[in-house]
C-alpha cells in the first residue's frame, strides 16, 4: 500500500498534506546562505500531536515566527525547507512552491537530532510549546 501525498492548489503550496498524522517536522535553516556551502545549518524539530493539521502550509509561518522569537540568531538565516515525518516515512520539501516535488535535503541527507552537533546545532520543541 502506498501512502500518497496530496498537494492543494493555492498561493502557499510548498508542502503536501501527509496521508498520515505528522509525528514531527524538522525545519532547516541555512545560517550562511550567501556563501553557497552546506555546513552551517541549524535545525528546529517540532514534535506534533495527532490533532495538528497535516498540511504544514497552514501553520509553518506561525511556527517560524515563534522559532525566531525564541532563537533570534536565526533572524538572518534562510529557511530552506522542512522534513515531514509521518508513519514510517520522512521526506524533505524545499520552500519552492512545489508540494509534489520530493527534494534532497540541503545537507545531502535527512538530519536526525543526534546529528545536530555535526552542524551549528538544533533544538526540539513540542507543538504545544510554540502555540
Amino acid at each position: 500500500m502506498s501512502d500518497a501525498l496530496t498537494a492543494l492548489e493555492g498561493p502557499a503550496d510548498h508542502f503536501p498534506t501527509t496521508p498520515r498524522d505528522l509525528s514531527h517536522v524538522t525545519f532547516y535553516f541555512d545560517l550562511t546562505p550567501e556563501d553557497g556551502e552546506d555546513r552551517a545549518f541549524f535545525f528546529v524539530k517540532i514534535e506534533t500531536p495527532d490533532r495538528v493539521d497535516d498540511d504544514l502550509d497552514h501553520w509553518y509561518q506561525a511556527a517560524l515566527d515563534q522559532i525566531i522569537a525564541r532563537n533570534p540568531e536565526l533572524e538572518d538565516a534562510s529557511f530552506t525547507g522542512a522534513a515531514l515525518k509521518y508513519g514510517r516515512d520522512e521526506e524533505f520539501f524545499r520552500l519552492d512552491g512545489n508540494a509534489f516535488d520530493h527534494d534532497t535535503a540541503p545537507t545531502g541527507r535527512l538530519v536526525q537530532g543526534s546529528q545536530y552537533k555535526n552542524y551549528e546545532g538544533g533544538v526540539t520543541y513540542s507543538y504545544d510549546e510554540l502555540f
